[in-house]
């Protein structure tokens, strides 16, 4: 099984809320590296291409999003998921440690952690 880590950007299958099927997007790791070896789900945030305002509180636009293996401006969502490891299509790139570091923050001020 292939290694993931925190900031990795991949590109999955996520499932349809309320419904049958799913569609490919971009989500970044979020869990850390002990929880990503302990089994076969990874914890995630969304990334969207739509960057127009307003943002929802936990929203992240991304300064590097294309050295990031992204293809067009890209945002982090703050909203969490899980996907599992048969649902990961690619590897598409490592979020930068600035970005990450700016949605890790965005994320702990929605569910009100300190860091």
């Amino acid at each position: 099984m292939t290694s993931y880590k925190p900031g990795d950007i991949l590109f999955v299958n996520v499932a349809f809320s309320g419904t049958v099927g799913y569609k490919r997007r971009p989500v970044v790791i979020i869990s850390n590296d002990s929880f990503n070896k302990a089994g076969t789900k990874l914890v995630v945030a969304g990334i969207t291409s739509n960057i127009t305002s307003p943002f929802r509180p936990g929203d992240t636009l991304l300064d590097n999003w294309k050295a990031a293996g992204l293809i067009k401006p890209s945002a982090v969502r703050g909203v969490l998921a899980t996907v599992d490891c048969s649902d990961i299509i690619r590897k598409l790139g490592v979020m930068s440690e600035d970005d990450f570091k700016k949605v890790m923050q965005n994320i702990r001020s929605i569910l009100e952690v300190e860091s």
